[in-house]
């Protein structure tokens, strides 16, 4: 259905969403977090943006997983980054490069420590300043 607005076509039929459901059984978008899991010390990518990153139980060696500068890689505002330290697993270290990494509630700066069975949300809240929160994280 295309949207016409005085009668002119403003977006045409190639353009218009359809078989939307208000209930949510057709809407766009992940119906899960995609997982990104890693066995080694990682750095992130511009595609881990919205992803779950997993250190794994079969893993119990301690790993670093860094967040790139803003110059290295330019995430968008907004972007979200999510760590899973799963069970059994090393303890996980997640640091930041050149940038800023601020602990919600805190403020205090710096590489963050992710226990066991731990999760972990970081934003970006500014070109280079991250907020990062979770349970099992120090």
């Amino acid at each position: 259905m295309a949207i016409k607005i005085n009668g002119t076509t403003v977006i045409d039929d190639s353009r218009v969403l359809s078989n939307l459901t208000v209930d949510g059984t057709n809407d766009p978008g992940f119906k899960n977090v995609p997982t990104n899991s890693n066995s080694n010390a990682y750095t992130c990518v511009l595609t881990d943006a919205g992803k779950c990153l997993l250190h794994p139980s079969a893993d119990t060696t301690a790993r670093i997983f860094t967040i790139p500068s803003n110059a290295s890689v330019a995430y968008p505002l907004g972007t979200v980054l999510t760590f899973v330290n799963q069970n059994a697993a090393g303890t996980m270290t997640i640091s930041i490069n050149t940038d800023v990494m601020r602990l919600g509630g805190a403020g205090t700066t710096g590489s963050r420590t992710l226990l066991a069975n731990g999760l972990a949300t970081a934003i970006k809240v500014g070109s280079t300043e991250w907020l990062i929160t979770g349970t099992g994280l120090s």
